[in-house]
């Protein structure tokens, strides 16, 4: 994610009091975790650190990584209003964890793969520090199906917000997982409906940059159209429902 540091910090507010603050998918994180009140998590790309914080009163500790020390500052206060003091703060990239091999229980990544830069090393990373028999638990945006919904998918989150890499179907992420050597489990596909303007603006572009995402939307192809729920009012674009997957796997 080099290059979007200035991006991040600017966006870092809106992810601690936006939308990725709650969802059916981050209920299913804890579920698939299965915490016994022992474990040491790693919660990788945690932005403003609402997974980890989430587990981290059901679990020993908790260590947050990110990229970006904006993010990581905001995760700190997000725990300090909670009181949860079980949690350490570390700077790293998905693709270079600096941690011993075999040093977790459970690894978890929430909505933050599409902005690896590298997502087959980051998941060998995650296999290189979760111990045998850990658990991952993984939740990322999924790509249409059908090719063209998903290349106009891409094409806006990359607009929008150009850290944005890619968005992989269902089967290319657990394909992902498993040439990492991990055995998937269990999986779950959630809706998730996303009010347009906060959504364009979380992306910390300029005024011109998002009147083309807005264009965009406005001249989607009717497959996007379709997958995507897109709702247009009066020229207007209202939202859009996306489908997140949640994954749990065993190393």
């Amino acid at each position: 994610m080099t290059g979007g540091a200035h991006r991040w910090e600017k966006a870092a507010h809106a992810y601690a009091t936006g939308e990725h603050k709650t969802g059916h998918e981050l209920q299913l994180a804890v579920d698939f975790a299965r915490p016994s009140g022992t474990e040491r998590v790693l919660d990788i790309g945690t932005g403003a650190g609402h997974t980890a914080l989430a587990l981290a009163p059901k679990v020993a500790r908790v260590v947050l990584t990110d990229p970006v020390d904006a993010m990581l500052a905001t995760a700190r206060r997000l725990f300090q209003d909670a009181g949860v003091r079980n949690a350490e703060f570390v700077a790293a990239a998905a693709e270079r964890l600096p941690f011993p091999d075999a040093s977790f229980d459970i690894v978890t990544t929430r909505l933050a793969a599409h902005h690896f830069d590298d997502v087959a090393l980051a998941m060998r990373e995650v296999a290189r520090v979760l111990r045998p028999g850990g658990r991952f638990i993984f939740i990322d945006t999924l790509a249409p199906d059908d090719p063209p919904s998903a290349t106009f998918q891409d094409e806006v989150e990359s607009l929008r917000d150009p850290t944005h890499r890619r968005i992989y179907t269902q089967g290319e992420w657990i394909a992902w997982c498993e040439q990492a050597g991990f055995r998937v489990e269990k999986t779950e596909v959630v809706r998730k409906a996303h009010d347009f303007e906060p959504w364009l603006e979380r992306g910390g572009e300029d005024a011109l940059t998002m009147r083309r995402v807005r264009e965009r939307f406005l001249t989607a192809p009717a497959s996007a159209v379709r997958d995507l729920a897109i709702v247009v009012r009066d020229d207007v674009v209202l939202s859009f429902t996306d489908r997140k997957l949640v994954l749990a796997a065993r190393r």
